[in-house]
């Protein structure tokens, strides 16, 4: 483990809390970075940065004290946490240096988020991933004539919430940069601010193509000691303008890459799971086993590694099985025969920005098929019960299996990923529009963490809810339900989404499992989400309810979203029954909501549509 100790600053970057704003200026400059630390009594007091002066730059006094416009809140980390943590920090708190302290809390040094590139390259960077590839479609270059004073660059970095400007001359060709460095350093040096913007502006500006490798920018930024680079189209014509904070956000959004850093443990918990799991590159031209846990080395061989699947299901096989996932995504137990055994193989295709790759599970079904057959010839009289103990074998089958279980994770996890993402984009459109406040922070990192403990203990829950000897509790129903409403409350708030409830706190109560429950009410709500989310009038409402019928308590969770397809109600609540398969619904979430409100909370669910959207009524046993 490498410690955050090994990377800092521990030079040219601090004050004095009594130092003057010119005094602050000059550190900023010395440094490069554009940041300085007041320190009191050797602790990080308050932190100054460039774009803080700009925002006052006419105003400013040079000989008054710098403190009283260190409002930035100071983001600490101890300095012998891993590297590792500082990315959370860095991209959480949308900032671009991080504090150091020691066990006491005395200033250590500091960590830029330039640091960073050189430690996580080769996790995170070593991708396919191209300039384009971080560019959204509708990006343009901000940008003002040459012949424009350094105010006019001011009000435009200030009015777009942007630290730099590209000056164009009359044909709109790049000439020259300003950048809020420039900026400061005029107003250090006491230039007038009327003046032609060629007295500070830097040029020529460094451009890349937006089909250049975005390993290569980075190396050019580092070597050149720049933040931004021009980025050009094929023509040559001007297109963006990137910095090295816009790469590092793009880390955020590459999940696959980040679940590989955050989550190397799965593979250790797939390695003790009862099925054979298989992993496969996608490569184009060919496909390669990259990784098989335990019990697929155990029943096909580990010589597999690195070789074409092919080795193990033969040309005809793995010819269907493949065709199947490039049309569909997903495959659900395809029958296999190898060795004179039958697997059922189930998986999903994914794509990762330019590369593509194959996850498979087999389930060794060999005892299954004959028995199955058996069965047919022994009951071929009764089919009615034959069906519903076809069905329940299938259901119980399922259960038994750990690796259906990886599936309903993932399913969990895909929510409260995208509402992680929804709170960091919340955050940086606030911070950009000047509206990120100390409180609305600590709202948007207290939801943020609770995202994180959800999905550590989806885990734990899944793992549980297979275990017998679980005990039941009894436990407060309102309390389960809005522990479901604040996990998702960040996503809610941004489809513009109301709650409305009407029950009281300690006054319904059940006996069962409070986490479960939780987890069912969750699926719920975020099925409503989906369908409103997809509404474009408001207002867009679910309703829930708590209320006694007789001696059973009814909870009822009802939307406005157009209700669901007839077609779909009675078999909504069996696996793989889905109204949202273009989106990535995998019919699985309400699959879990029936069995932990009927097998486990011994209640009864109801799926009905109303005049305007779709109503779900759980019923659950009274407590006397």
């Amino acid at each position: 483990m490498t410690a955050l100790s090994s990377i800092a600053h521990t030079k040219g970057f601090t004050i004095d809390s009594n130092a003057t704003i010119s005094e602050a200026m000059a550190c900023m400059l010395s440094n490069g970075n554009g940041v300085a630390v007041l320190l009191k009594d050797k602790k990080p007091l308050g932190i100054v940065t460039e774009s803080l002066l700009l925002a006052h730059m006419e105003a400013l006094d040079h000989a008054s004290k710098v403190i009283v416009l260190a409002k930035c809140p100071v983001i600490s980390a101890h300095k012998n946490r891993p590297v590792e943590s500082a990315f959370d920090m860095v991209v959480t708190n949308n900032i671009r240096r991080l504090i150091l302290v020691d066990d006491k809390g005395l200033y250590f040094g500091i960590v830029l988020q330039e640091d960073l590139f050189d430690f996580l390259e080769e996790d995170v960077y070593k991708i396919d991933l191209k300039v384009a590839d971080l560019l959204p479609p509708d990006v343009s270059v901000i940008s003002i004539g040459e012949d424009a004073t350094l105010h006019d660059a001011l009000s435009v970095m200030r009015d777009k919430h942007i630290g730099s400007v590209i000056v164009v001359d009359g044909k709109e060709k790049t000439v020259g940069i300003v950048t809020e460095k420039d900026i400061l350093s005029a107003g250090y040096r006491h230039i007038d601010m009327h003046q032609n913007i060629g007295q500070v502006m830097s040029s020529p500006v460094l451009s890349v193509s937006d089909q250049s490798p975005v390993t290569d920018v980075i190396s050019l930024m580092r070597s050149s000691a720049i933040r931004r680079v021009v980025v050009t189209h094929r023509d040559g014509r001007m297109r963006a303008l990137l910095t090295n904070r816009d790469i590092f956000q793009h880390i955020k959004g590459n999940v696959a890459r980040m679940l590989e850093i955050k989550l190397r443990h799965a593979k250790e918990i797939m390695n003790l799971l009862p099925e054979a799991i298989i992993e496969i590159f996608d490569i184009p031209g060919q496909q390669v086993i990259h990784w098989m846990n335990r019990r697929a080395q155990t029943l096909f061989g580990k010589e597999l590694v690195e070789q074409h699947p092919v080795m193990l299901m033969g040309d005809l096989s793995w010819n269907e099985l493949y065709s199947e996932l490039r049309e569909k995504e997903i495959i659900q137990n395809n029958l296999v025969l190898i060795k004179g055994k039958s697997f059922e193989f189930s998986g999903t295709l994914s794509q990762n920005i330019n590369s593509r790759y194959i996850k498979l599970i087999a389930k060794d079904v060999t005892e299954h098929e004959a028995a199955k057959q058996i069965l047919k010839d022994e009951i071929n009289e009764e089919i009615r019960l034959r069906r519903e103990n076809e069905y329940l074998m299938m259901q119980q089958a399922r259960m038994a299996s750990m690796g259906e279980t990886v599936g309903y994770i993932a399913h969990q996890w895909r929510q409260p990923l995208a509402q992680l993402g929804g709170i960091l984009m919340n955050l940086e459109s606030s911070y950009l529009f000047g509206e990120l406040d100390k409180p609305y922070l600590e709202e948007k990192i207290q939801q943020g963490n609770a995202q994180i403990k959800y999905m550590s203990q989806t885990i734990d829950d899944f793992r549980l809810f297979f275990r017998p000897n679980q005990e039941p509790e009894a436990f407060d129903i309102a309390d389960a339900v809005r522990q479901s409403v604040q996990i998702v409350s960040a996503s809610l708030n941004y489809y513009h989404i109301e709650v409305k409830t009407k029950f009281k706190k300690g006054r319904f109560f059940a006996v069962g499992y409070p986490n479960e429950f939780s987890q069912a009410i969750l699926n719920l709500i975020n099925n409503a989400r989906d369908a409103l989310s997809k509404k474009t009038a408001d207002p867009k409402t679910i309703a829930i309810t708590i209320r006694e019928q007789g001696d059973k308590t009814e909870i009822l969770v009802c939307d406005n979203g157009g209700g669901i397809n007839p077609k779909l109600l009675s078999s909504l609540f069996e696996p793989y029954v889905t109204g949202r398969r273009e989106s990535g619904g995998t019919g699985v979430g309400l699959y879990i909501t029936r069995l932990i409100v009927e097998q486990k909370m011994k209640g009864k669910i109801e799926a009905s549509n109303n005049s305007d959207g779709a109503c779900f009524r759980i019923f659950l046993p009274g407590v006397s």
